[in-house]
């Protein structure tokens, strides 16, 4: 089986098993247990991989609480939040246990197309019955401001490269790594402050004997240049993490064309059902690591895309498989080529729409058909849509079509 993550496997189960964020652990312990109906909520804010959501597992373990996640990037819209949060806000616990409420990245209400998102976040938070506690990456978003002045924000900082080695060096022991000191401060120091990235680097060095800095730098700076060939048979062909995670280090592809060449060769690859949904699940994992990315440009989330786009669809088999498979480049762009010349006049409409009608331009596409019944069938309203968008000629006649 494909082990698991050892960001998961080693979460810290209290809250002193949190390094290097003492004040920030004091301040939502002492919200918890003291919370009263009414109360603000909190904003843990700061860079990924600093320890904001372990801390709330940690201490809801502490604090026998059952924890609601709802991930913001999922409930992007007033109707979403309404449905979602607002059942949580108001539902029974089982056992009749406590409760906190977590609202994870709410960097994702940020966005474009988030009409109301934030107000309603806020509409239901007013007179919570239970703790609730909001994280984000980022709050310098002009959105989120009044988000941030109805919580008491508590800063979560990158972590020092001391604190990252002594919680390397525990999980090192706990794997039975041999690991001298150099090595692991070379990768407390890299890892740039994010603990997730740190641990997903020691996970990667795990099937060495032993790893030295030597090693380290041998595993990071290969300058060889590798086919795709070469690349997908290192990902494909073994059920090592740290074999399989250099496999992209020197690709010239770009990352969305990644995605494409293991989308298409996976299932020629693998047959087993159940090694395939855990691929197609690393390879979804990774695929919304990267709408953040576009979205939010955290360019710290391809740290996280690479690995599971390597190692994660590596060890989602349980065996190597036999033969060796020609790889081949995707014909998906040549499809989606054809259908954007298609749809090129459906989304130039689209996007008028979408201006005067201040909708995302996702909905103003979807839109767009409740148009053509009037071109059709009413002149008047035609010629007066076609004024008011200031639709082209050739825009107006596909309508009629």
């Amino acid at each position: 089986m494909a082990s698991l993550p050892w960001t998961r496997k080693h979460a810290p189960q209290r809250s002193g098993e949190i390094v290097g964020q003492e004040k920030a652990v004091e301040h939502v312990t002492r919200f918890l247990k003291g919370f009263k109906r009414g109360q603000k909520p909190l904003l843990l804010h700061g860079p990924t991989g600093t320890g904001k959501t372990a801390t709330v597992y940690a201490l809801a373990e502490e604090l026998d609480l059952d924890v609601i996640e709802v991930n913001a990037s999922d409930t992007r819209n007033k109707e979403s939040i309404n449905s979602l949060l607002g059942a949580a806000l108001h539902q029974q616990s089982l056992f009749f246990r406590g409760k906190l409420l977590l609202v994870d990245e709410a960097d994702g209400l940020s966005g474009s197309a988030d009409r109301g998102g934030v107000q309603a976040l806020l509409a239901l938070l007013e007179g919570a019955r239970y703790p609730v506690i909001i994280t984000a990456n980022d709050i310098g978003g002009e959105k989120l401001k009044p988000l941030k002045k109805a919580c008491e924000p508590v800063e979560y900082t990158p972590l020092d490269p001391k604190a990252l080695l002594g919680l390397l060096r525990r999980v090192a022991k706990k794997e039975g790594m041999k690991c001298d000191d150099e090595a692991l401060t070379a990768l407390s120091r890299r890892s740039g402050g994010d603990a997730r990235a740190a641990l997903n680097d020691l996970q990667a060095l795990s099937g060495a004997k032993s790893v030295s800095a030597a090693e380290l730098e041998a595993l990071g700076d290969r300058e060889r240049k590798e086919s795709m060939q070469n690349a997908l048979l290192r990902v494909f062909k073994t059920t090592s993490a740290a074999v399989a995670l250099p496999a992209f280090d020197n690709m010239d592809e770009d990352v969305d064309q990644l995605f494409l060449w293991i989308d298409e060769n996976l299932p020629r690859e693998y047959s087993k059902p159940a090694d395939i949904a855990k691929a197609y699940d690393a390879l979804a994992e990774a695929d919304r690591f990267f709408g953040r990315i576009r979205r939010w440009q955290h360019y710290r989330f391809y740290v996280y895309i690479y690995n599971l786009l390597t190692a994660g669809i590596a060890l989602a088999k349980e065996e190597k498989y036999a033969g060796v498979q020609e790889y081949k480049r995707s014909s998906r762009l040549l499809t989606i080529w054809i259908m954007n010349q298609k749809n090129a006049k459906k989304r130039g409409v689209a996007a008028k729409l979408a201006a005067k009608s201040h909708a995302s331009a996702r909905r103003a596409f979807e839109d767009v058909a409740y148009l053509r019944p009037l071109f059709k069938h009413d002149k008047a309203a035609a010629a007066a849509i076609t004024s008011e968008l200031g639709l082209e000629a050739e825009e107006a006649e596909w309508l009629t079509r």
